[in-house]
C-alpha cells in the first residue's frame, strides 16, 4: 500500500467519505465529511482516501482509519511513524484490542459527543423537559412565527444572520467562537454541494435562529450549527425542536457534538436529555 498523502478536503471526495461513513455506521461527528470540509481552514485539516477506506488529520494528530481495510491502514501508518490515533469509540477500541492486542494504550477524551433519541428532541415530553416547553411556549405566543428550509433562496438571509449573530458575541476576541465562525460560514457558502439539511426560525417574518447539519451512519443526523436571538425567549428550543421534526423518519439518534470543555454549553446539552454520552479515546502505540 502506498504512503497516506494528507491533503485539504475537497468536494470531489464527498461522496466517497459519505458512503465509506455510512458502510461503516460512523457515529462520532468529526469523522463526518462536512466537518472535515468545513473546519479545514480553521484547524488544518487534511483528509486521505484510500480505496474503500478514509483517514483524517487535525492539525498534526491523526483519526483511525475508517473502512474495511483499516488494519492494514493502521499498520502502514505505524510505518509511517504515525502512533497516536484520535477517534476510536467503544467499539472500535475493542476491536483494536483483539486486532492488536497489547499493543496500544488507550486514553479516553474528556470531550464526548452527546446522542439524543429523536423523539426525545421532537416531542419533549416528560417532567425534566417541562422548561423547554415552557420556553417555546412563551415563543409561540409572542411571534407569529413560521420555519423553512435553508435553501439557495433564503441562504443569504441565514449569512447575514450569522454574521449578526458572530457580531453579538464578539467571535473575533475569542478564538474557539473565531474558529467555529470561520467553519459555519464555509458551511453556509457550501450548503447545498454539502448536502446539509437545515431550518431557519422567522418570528414577525424575520429570522431569528438556524440550525444545520448532515446524515451521518446509518440512521443517525450529526447537528453542526445553531444559532438563535437569545434576547428572544424560546428561539433556541423552538430551533432545536423544529430541525429534529422535519427530519426523514429513518433518522432515529441525533448527535449535537461535543462541548469542546465550555461548561456553558455541556450544560445546555445535559438539559436536553441525551440518551448517551458517546466516548471517544485516544490509541497510542506502545508495541509490548
Amino acid at each position: 500500500m502506498e504512503t497516506l498523502t494528507f491533503n485539504t478536503p475537497d468536494l470531489s471526495q464527498k461522496d466517497a467519505v459519505v458512503s465509506i461513513a455510512q458502510a461503516e455506521d460512523v457515529r462520532i461527528c468529526d469523522q463526518a465529511f462536512g466537518n472535515l470540509f468545513c473546519w479545514a481552514a480553521a484547524m488544518d485539516v487534511g483528509l486521505a482516501l484510500s480505496g474503500d477506506n478514509f483517514v483524517a488529520r487535525w492539525g498534526k494528530r491523526y483519526t483511525v482509519p475508517i473502512g474495511p481495510d483499516r488494519k492494514v491502514l493502521i499498520e502502514q501508518m505505524l510505518k509511517q511513524g504515525i502512533t497516536r490515533f484520535l477517534g476510536a469509540d467503544e467499539r472500535y477500541k475493542q476491536w483494536m484490542e483483539e486486532t492488536f492486542p497489547h499493543q496500544f494504550r488507550f486514553k479516553e477524551s474528556r470531550n464526548f459527543d452527546y446522542i439524543y433519541e429523536r423523539e426525545t428532541l421532537a416531542t419533549l415530553r416528560g417532567k425534566k423537559l417541562a422548561a423547554k416547553r415552557n420556553h417555546i411556549n412563551a415563543f409561540e405566543q409572542a411571534h407569529p412565527w413560521e420555519v423553512r428550509p435553508i435553501t439557495a433562496e433564503n441562504l443569504p438571509q441565514v449569512r447575514a444572520f450569522n454574521d449578526w449573530w458572530c457580531a453579538q458575541n464578539n467571535c473575533a476576541a475569542e478564538d474557539s467562537l473565531a474558529r467555529e465562525g470561520c467553519a459555519v460560514r464555509r458551511g453556509l457558502k457550501h450548503f447545498e454541494e454539502l448536502g446539509f439539511f437545515g431550518l431557519a426560525l422567522y418570528a414577525e417574518g424575520k429570522i431569528c435562529a438556524f440550525s444545520y447539519g448532515e446524515r451521518l451512519g446509518k440512521n443517525g443526523f450529526c447537528v453542526h450549527a445553531e444559532k438563535a436571538d437569545a434576547n428572544l425567549r424560546g428561539a433556541y428550543p423552538m430551533i432545536n425542536r423544529e430541525l429534529v421534526r422535519a427530519l426523514p423518519e429513518e433518522i432515529l439518534r441525533i448527535n449535537r457534538e461535543d462541548d469542546a470543555g465550555d461548561e456553558g454549553l455541556k450544560k445546555a446539552k445535559m438539559s436536553y436529555r441525551p440518551i448517551e454520552l458517546l466516548k471517544k479515546y485516544e490509541a497510542e502505540y506502545i508495541n509490548e
